[in-house]
């Protein structure tokens, strides 16, 4: 609030000085107010809170000069000097390069009036400085020195050329260009800031990015340092002399390194665009390494859980097969030592080897071969349709063959869908179709049943599990009434034709048909 009031008092010192200089001057109202406002505009664009406190304090000073420049005349180029500075200061409020103290010297000469004019080459040499900047950073001050320049050395050339010329009417178009240049600051600085805050929107979004490389290329091409580098904080072994060093902290913690030989990350407000930026990135990259892990994990648990299935289906059908020898040598004990009631003793002995025999028979059904993979899938699917009660057809294209995990999946779908097609659907007639299409190799089951089957049923889900630890994909299509279609979809590349495989490459073989009795 001091500070205000300071202000706000000695801007209005320096109004009521310029206001009693210029009527003791004779001039003309309009032209005492177009001289004070010029001067007042510049104070209130340096007053308002745009911009850091040292490049507002300069266009403030701007205003000042040029009031105090219409109390004493030896003033008058002041203002020209400070208006000088803080385009080359724009936007940060920092002086740096050698163009830029070169033209702030130039400015300083001015200032003490040594330079006769034409002092547009003050200007010219700004403009030039300012163009060599990012172009977020370099329009307004290009821009507003070249007005001034190009003004002032229009004014200069017409007066040294003709006699008729009107020093009032080139002191106002002079003040017309300083009041546009006091008021486009405020909008420039802001312009200025919202480039950079995109500036890291603009990297991550620019195209797809390969990590940090990817990344480091990307800000590398917007900041015009196609050598700039990005390293995790835990990578970072060290920087190079040639290259500046730029640390990036999330919560006081340090995640990254920027090596760069970019002057534009000398701008404070470049440099913390691009470290929200660099932060996004590898934050994004930490999430994605952190998401495909655990989707390795659970791909990995996936498979165990499948594994463990099989094995332990294999061990129940291992284990009933013990069971049904146990009883033939129970039985035939028996039959030796025991020479009465020996058709009584057959009988329950038969009885429950049928009954085992039959649980046997539908465990294994279900199980393939040991030894799929290579085009076997094609002989475990005849073994397969032997049993089936309803008539099947097999169509199996010659390219077909696959790996012994796809062929095995394959087997799994074919087995789960022709049991859940004699048993719930009632089917007469199921067709198996084993086709490729490029890299994919496709099996579909496809009944004359009554349809409307639950694909969120146990098997069926079991199988979409199966097939999804292969990045495989389950299709049911079961219209009520028209049948069922189980689709399964495997990625599997296609290899080189092996001459000793007992399946034939050249051509499809025929479709096989088994129909029931």
């Amino acid at each position: 609030m001091v500070r205000l009031a300071a202000w706000v008092v000695a801007t209005g010192g320096l109004v009521m000085l310029a206001v009693r200089a210029d009527l003791a001057s004779q001039a003309d109202g309009w032209r005492t107010a177009v001289d004070v406002a010029v001067g007042v505009a510049f104070i209130i664009g340096g007053a308002l809170p745009t911009g850091p406190a040292r490049q507002r304090v300069m266009v403030a000073a701007v205003g000042g000069a040029w009031l105090l420049g219409s109390v004493f005349v030896q003033a008058l180029p002041l203002h020209q000097a400070v208006l000088a500075v803080a385009l080359v200061m724009f936007p940060t409020g920092v002086i740096r390069g050698r163009f830029a103290w070169l033209a702030t010297a130039f400015a300083g000469v001015v200032a003490l009036g040594l330079v006769p004019q034409p002092v547009a080459l003050l200007f010219v040499l700004v403009a030039v400085g300012a163009a060599m900047r990012l172009p977020s950073a370099r329009w307004y001050p290009v821009t507003a020195a070249g007005a001034v320049a190009a003004t002032l050395g229009v004014s200069w050339s017409i007066a040294r050329s003709r006699e008729s010329f009107d020093p009032a009417l080139a002191l106002l178009d002079y003040q017309v260009v300083l009041g546009l240049v006091a008021v486009t600051f405020p909008v420039a600085y802001w312009s200025a800031l919202r480039v950079r805050r995109r500036l890291a929107d603009a990297v991550l979004v620019s195209r797809p990015l390969a990590g940090l490389d990817g990344f480091a290329s990307v800000l590398g091409e917007a900041l015009g340092d196609l050598s700039l580098r990005v390293h995790r904080w835990q990578d970072f072994a060290g920087g190079q002399a040639d290259r500046q060093l730029l640390m990036v902290s999330e919560a006081d913690v340090p995640v990254a390194v920027v090596a760069h030989r970019s002057t534009a990350l000398e701008d404070p407000l470049t440099a913390r665009a691009v470290e929200t930026a660099v932060r996004l990135a590898v934050t994004n990259i930490r999430l994605q390494d952190e998401q495909l892990s655990r989707l390795s994990e659970l791909e990995a648990a996936r498979a165990r859980v499948v594994a463990a299935a099989d094995r332990q289906r294999e061990d129940v059908a291992e284990e009933l097969g013990q069971n049904v020898a146990a009883l033939l040598r129970d039985a035939q004990a028996e039959l030796a030592d025991v020479r009465v009631g020996t058709a009584t003793a057959l009988d329950i002995v038969a009885a429950e080897l049928a009954t085992a025999i039959a649980e046997i028979g539908d465990l294994v059904a279900g199980i393939p071969p040991a030894t799929l993979g290579e085009g076997r899938l094609r002989d475990a699917l005849e073994i397969l349709v032997a049993r089936a009660p309803a008539e099947v057809v097999i169509s199996y294209s010659g390219d077909s063959a696959g790996d012994a995990d796809t062929e095995t999946a394959l087997f799994y779908v074919c087995s789960e869908a022709l049991a859940n097609a004699a048993k719930h659907a009632d089917a007469g007639r199921i067709k198996i179709d084993v086709r490729r299409y490029g890299d994919l190799l496709e099996a579909a089951v496809t009944d004359d049943g009554r349809g409307g089957a639950d694909a969120s049923g146990s098997g069926l889900t079991g199988l979409s599990d199966r097939l999804a630890v292969l990045d495989g994909r389950l299709r049911v299509e079961s219209p009520p009434g028209v049948g069922t279609t189980v689709t399964a979809t495997v990625p599997c590349p296609r290899r080189p034709a092996n001459r000793s495989s007992a399946t034939a490459r050249g051509s499809s073989p025929p479709p096989l048909r088994r129909t029931t009795r």
